[in-house]
C-alpha cells in the first residue's frame, strides 16, 4: 500500500477540519478515528449535493466537486490511520523535549499530574496548551476551534462592508474556489484583492471573534480565574521557546 506522504495528511485535515486548525506532528499523533467521523459528517451535511438539487447549474458543479474534495481526503486521512498501526508511536512523534514547572505540578490534585503531557519545547496555541496540561481531551480542542470559527463574521461580508468587494465579486470567488483554496486566496488569484487587503481582513475578523477561553469556561473546564493562570503560563511557555518560529503565535492566544 503507498505511504501517505504528511503533506497529504495535513492537506486532507484541512479540508476536514476547517483551514484554521493548527497542524503539526501532535495533531497526527493523537488523531483519533472517532474525531475524523465526526468531522467528516458534520462537514458532509453541508456540503452533500442533494442539498443543492434545485440550484443553479453552477452552484452544484462546485458542490459537487467540494463534495468529491470531502470524500477524498476522508480516505486519505483514514489511509494515514491503517498506515500508522504499522510504525512504532515513535516514528510520529520525535524530537520533543520535556518542559517541567515543578512548583505548579506540585500544587495539582495526583488525578491532574498523571494526565499531564510533556509540553513539545516550541509555542503552543491555547488549545493544544490545555491539552497537553492534562485539562481537556483532544476532541475539545476541535469542538473549541469549530466554536470559535462560528463565532467570526463572514470574510466577504467584511470586505462588501468596506467597500473592497461587490456581490458579483464575492459570488465570482465562491464560484471559482475549490477545496483548496481560501476565500482570500482565491480572491488574489482572480486580481480581486491584493495581499495586503487579504491580510487586513484576516486580522478583524479574528479581531472579531470570541475568545476560546470563554468556551472552556461555558464547558466548565474552569473559572475566569484559573483562565488567566493559565494564560500567563502559556505566555511564559511561549516567550520561552519563541526563538526560532514565526510569529504567528500569540503570547496570550486565548
Amino acid at each position: 500500500m503507498p505511504q501517505v506522504t504528511e503533506t497529504e495528511v495535513f492537506r486532507a485535515c484541512r479540508t476536514l477540519f476547517g483551514p484554521e486548525l493548527q497542524l503539526n506532528r501532535d495533531f497526527l499523533s493523537y488523531l483519533q478515528p472517532a474525531g475524523v467521523r465526526s468531522a467528516y459528517r458534520k462537514k458532509a451535511k453541508t456540503t452533500h449535493p442533494d442539498r443543492f438539487a434545485i440550484a443553479a447549474l453552477t452552484t452544484r458543479t462546485k458542490q459537487h466537486h467540494l463534495f468529491q474534495d470531502l470524500n477524498q481526503a476522508h480516505q486519505t486521512v483514514q489511509a494515514y490511520l491503517k498506515q500508522r498501526k504499522l510504525f512504532s508511536a515513535g516514528s510520529f512523534s520525535r524530537n520533543y523535549s520535556s518542559y517541567t514547572q515543578t512548583k505548579r505540578r506540585r500544587q495539582d490534585p495526583p488525578a491532574r499530574q498523571q494526565r499531564r503531557r510533556l509540553l513539545p519545547a516550541r509555542p503552543l496555541q491555547f488549545g493544544l496548551f490545555l491539552y497537553y496540561q492534562g485539562i481537556i481531551p483532544f476532541n475539545s480542542v476541535i469542538t473549541a476551534i469549530t466554536w470559535q470559527r462560528q463565532q467570526r463574521p463572514v470574510l466577504g461580508e467584511i470586505a462588501r462592508r468596506w467597500g473592497w468587494l461587490n456581490d458579483i465579486n464575492i459570488r465570482d470567488i465562491i464560484n471559482h474556489r475549490s477545496g483548496t483554496h481560501k476565500f482570500g486566496e482565491r480572491a488574489e488569484q482572480l486580481g480581486l484583492l491584493n495581499q495586503i487587503q487579504v491580510r487586513t481582513l484576516l486580522f478583524y475578523q479574528r479581531s472579531q471573534q470570541k475568545q476560546m477561553g470563554h468556551y472552556f469556561i461555558e464547558q466548565g473546564y474552569f473559572n475566569e480565574a484559573t483562565l488567566n493562570q493559565l494564560l500567563l503560563q502559556l505566555a511564559e511557555h511561549n516567550q520561552t521557546f519563541r526563538k526560532g518560529f514565526g510569529g504567528h503565535y500569540y503570547y496570550f492566544h486565548r
